[in-house]
């Protein structure tokens, strides 16, 4: 029996989903003895990590059974995906701690930030449904305008009427893409038939848990 790569590759790529994939490299700022990275580096933050600019990709999710499996290990954590990835995919050849996005779906989100002009959402924006703050003077609730987003995560106000004052702290609540990075000890290649270009099984876990969302 052989197994058909090729065949697998045509199998994902109708049932999979697309993603942004974005590679890992460790930020200079380390230091070479302790291998801390600089806390409020301007380049990663203190996470000691940089990503590159995202490569559109394609992968496929893998079963409910492989995904108990995992768990069964004790290494699952609340929003882990686990991918199986075809060889003919730019994913496939993804590492540790890679960003990967998943473009097919989107969910929920509410935070809050700072009017400073250049305050930024710092995940993959679909919507924002609304923006709201608390009136200084008052005390209540004043309902703004919604604001375009963009490519940087900076929100602007066609009307300047509409958008909170400088230093004022605002709701936003609105829809993004799922985030996650790729977790240690994996991707996994399977062994079998001499090393042939099988899926690769990857584990992704939530990108919030990496440490902080202030990189970018």
């Amino acid at each position: 029996m052989e197994l058909d790569a090729g065949w697998f590759n045509e199998l994902l790529g109708e049932m999979g989903q697309a993603v942004a994939w974005r590679r890992a490299a460790l930020c200079p700022c380390r230091d070479p003895y302790s291998g801390a990275a600089q806390q409020g580096c301007p380049h990663c933050a203190g996470l000691g990590w940089l990503w590159a600019e995202p490569v559109s990709a394609w992968t496929g999710l893998a079963s409910m059974r492989v995904v108990k499996e995992w768990a069964a290990f004790g290494l699952w954590a609340s929003g882990d995906v686990v991918l199986s990835v075809p060889s003919d995919s730019p994913l496939y050849s993804a590492g540790e701690n890679d960003r990967v996005v998943m473009e097919n779906s989107s969910e929920p989100f509410s935070i809050h930030l700072t009017r400073e002009g250049d305050e930024r959402v710092r995940f993959p924006m679909v919507q924002v449904d609304r923006v709201f703050w608390i009136n200084p003077g008052s005390g209540e609730l004043v309902e703004g305008g919604v604001p375009t987003v963009g490519a940087d995560g900076v929100p602007t106000w066609s009307d300047p009427a509409a958008a909170p004052d400088p230093g004022i702290q605002y709701s936003i609540t609105g829809r993004k893409r799922p985030e996650y990075f790729m977790f240690k000890e994996l991707p996994q290649d399977r062994a079998h038939f001499a090393g042939a270009p099988l899926p690769r099984r990857m584990v992704l876990r939530r990108f919030d848990l990496f440490g902080s969302q202030s990189a970018t």
